[in-house]
């Protein structure tokens, strides 16, 4: 029997996504203003904020390439496929008390599936 890697996997990330997902919005900024050549975007993705050892999980996975420091933003890559992220740009967690904001700090596109974002406090 021959496994369909690519449907398992999207499978997968769709699971997760749905369980732990929740509102943000984008912000592009450029030079610390509003970006006019890329759209706010409200698009539903993970935000971990790190546990008191720096960690942060994903599901049974572990993401430990993110600083102790750092908090983290999953996106599933299929549902938003030319989202445009740029370190600076800010991000807002909408369903969340006070609907804090968050800066995006690094950006990791290396994963098949998933954009993993390192975000700081804003």
């Amino acid at each position: 029997m021959t496994v369909d890697w690519q449907a398992a996997k999207a499978a997968a990330i769709a699971a997760v996504h749905s369980a732990f997902a929740e509102p943000v919005r984008h912000s592009p900024l450029k030079n610390g203003t509003a970006d006019p050549s890329r759209p706010l975007t409200d698009l539903t993705a993970i935000l971990h904020s790190p546990s008191v050892d720096g960690s942060i999980s994903l599901g049974n996975g572990m993401i430990t390439t993110v600083s102790a420091s750092a908090h983290a933003l999953v996106i599933n890559r299929s549902a938003y496929p030319s989202i445009a992220l740029r370190s600076k740009d800010k991000v807002r967690a909408t369903s969340r008390p006070g609907q804090p904001w968050f800066e995006i700090s690094k950006i990791s596109d290396r994963h098949s599936g998933i954009i993993i974002v390192e975000l700081t406090e804003a």
